[in-house]
């Protein structure tokens, strides 16, 4: 039997519309589609597919610019449907796309939010990289100040054993029993230094952006110094519920470390010598929530597919009773889609 992507790539074509302003919206296109699947495929494996495959400029789908919806790709008109050729020479976009994120790699900021995901991974929490440029497409500023840097699975139901770290499997289950929520998520933004003229934004860009997380944390890499500047950080903080942390990183030393790709990939031991250069010192602290914001997460998962995939990744954790990291997580799901 073909695959998902093989069947729809076959079907799309017929039920998409030509024209972007007649797109067709995400759940109409669902109920066309799956009475022509040959198989049983679950409603978010269907959709996911839909995502992908509008973000591949070989294929049949594509998403509109603005708002929700899909219609049919000319592929016979764009450079973007420059495929890898018999030589093996990348497309234009395949190329502009390398070439962009080998430069994002390079910058202060994603040095230190790989440093920040791999620091959460040795403290036994579960980070998750939140892309800005994959939200849906809106008009200009909508979605400013919408969505984290990163997300962080803490489990309260973890311990450490011999074979790592796990979910206590029968306080995870009198927690459920209780109606009690067995891990927290952490919203958090992430900046390089704060300065006492600037701090405002990005301290309310923080606020912003976490307003459906139980945990609001403003990360800096730099030192914060300035006494005057960590007084007003404590004040805000303790007002609005942020936890603002430093690393005690300089601008200077993130110029010294390898790209932010190479960081994410290097073994614990190398990566340890870095660990070894923070120093964590938490300028406010902040309360939790008790309870998830749902109406703002739906607004949230309506325009990114990452958050839509947070709670996936989360299903599945308790499902199998055991924390994933959500690359792992994410390698499975991709396997079940391709084999479901």
């Amino acid at each position: 039997m073909a695959t998902l992507r093989e069947q729809l790539t076959k079907i799309l074509p017929s039920v998409l519309p030509d024209r972007a302003e007649d797109a067709i919206n995400g759940t109409d296109l669902l109920a066309t589609v799956r009475g022509k699947l040959d198989g049983d495929y679950s409603e978010a494996s269907v959709r996911t597919h839909f995502s992908v495959m509008s973000a591949d400029p070989t294929s049949p789908i594509a998403k509109v610019d603005q708002g929700h919806g899909y219609y049919r790709r000319s592929l016979g008109t764009t450079a973007a449907a420059i495929p890898i050729d018999e030589g093996g020479a990348k497309s234009v976009t395949e190329e502009a796309a390398e070439e962009f994120l080998g430069q994002r790699a390079s910058q202060r900021e994603e040095k230190f939010r790989s440093i920040y995901m791999r620091y959460a991974e040795i403290t036994n929490q579960f980070p998750m990289h939140v892309e800005h440029t994959k939200g849906a497409r809106q008009r200009a500023g909508v979605n400013k100040w919408k969505f984290p840097d990163v997300v962080v699975l803490r489990w309260e139901v973890g311990e450490v054993s011999d074979a790592g770290f796990r979910l206590a499997r029968e306080v995870l289950e009198v927690k459920k029993s209780l109606g009690e929520q067995p891990f927290k998520l952490i919203s958090s933004e992430l900046k390089v230094e704060l300065a006492i003229g600037s701090f405002r934004e990005a301290f309310f860009q923080c606020v912003s952006n976490s307003k459906w997380a139980h945990s609001a944390q403003l990360a800096v890499a730099a030192k914060i110094n300035d006494e005057s500047l960590a007084e007003e950080l404590r004040r805000l903080g303790t007002s609005y519920d942020v936890s603002v942390v430093s690393y005690g990183l300089e601008p200077e030393y993130l110029d010294s470390l390898p790209p932010a790709d190479k960081i994410l990939k290097m073994q614990t031991g190398d990566f340890e010598a870095i660990a070894a250069n923070v120093a964590v010192t938490r300028v406010a602290t902040g309360r939790d929530r008790e309870t998830l914001d749902w109406e703002h997460l739906r607004d949230l998962r309506a325009q990114s597919e990452e958050f839509s995939n947070l709670f996936r990744w989360t299903a599945y954790c308790l499902e199998k009773k055991s924390p994933y990291r959500y690359e792992d997580w994410e390698k499975i799901a991709r396997l079940e889609s391709r084999y479901t």
